[in-house]
């Protein structure tokens, strides 16, 4: 295992390190997405569960939303029921009241009420290291593949780089695994330099608030 950078300084720092299942593919109907994403979730929570732990979340409704509370109640309904064993609380709707002595700083006009519902969060960096080092092998950090062995149109190992000594070596394996996550087609043009793009990234953006702010 190579990593071009230090472990766990890529997607895994660069988010809001949520194990999350997948709460809002639920209204565009991509149920395989979802399920994957509860599995994945459940799985983490049983196996480190020093380093994943449930997070709650609210969502307050108000009037005019785009999301009714309805819609909103049948969806954490539905979450519940597909999450049920996943080592999280099920979800529940709350009255405005409700919502307000959990959130007294929310805005209570228009306010009809909301939703509770538990994802997870996890150390990411510790995350990282405890898979690397839960499952043998050699790793190194700040090594990049440079290139790609090919023999036969097959790809049977690579080029590698070592940015801190500045030496060059070249592994031989019989499989190559690309987990590069958003680099994937960066890396493959390594084997093919007119490889079609296989990705089309996306971007989410997220507005912390220090917590005083809040409650």
């Amino acid at each position: 295992l190579i990593d071009r950078g230090d472990f766990g300084v890529g997607t895994s720092s660069r988010s809001s390190r949520l194990i999350h299942g997948g709460l809002r593919y639920l209204e565009q109907f991509e149920w395989g997405l979802v399920f994957e994403a509860l599995r994945e979730r459940r799985i983490l929570l049983r196996i480190a569960p020093h380093l994943v732990h449930p997070l709650p979340f609210v969502v307050p409704v108000y009037r005019g939303d785009r999301v009714p509370r309805w819609k909103l109640a049948a969806g954490l309904t539905l979450y519940g029921v597909l999450a049920a064993g996943g080592n999280v609380p099920r979800p529940r709707m709350l009255s405005k009241a409700g919502l307000l002595a959990l959130e007294p700083n929310l805005r209570s006009l228009g306010l009809r009420g909301g939703g509770l519902y538990y994802d997870a969060q996890c150390d990411d960096a510790r995350l990282v290291i405890a898979t690397i080092l839960g499952h043998g092998g050699l790793a190194a950090n700040y090594v990049e593949a440079t290139g790609l062995v090919l023999e036969d149109g097959k790809v049977r190992g690579a080029e590698l780089l070592d940015h801190l000594t500045g030496e060059g070596a070249t592994v031989r394996a019989r499989v190559v695994i690309n987990a590069t996550g958003p680099w994937t087609d960066r890396f493959r043009r390594l084997e093919d330099p007119d490889a079609r793009p296989l990705l089309r990234p996306t971007r989410g953006s997220h507005v912390m608030i220090r917590r005083n702010r809040v409650g």
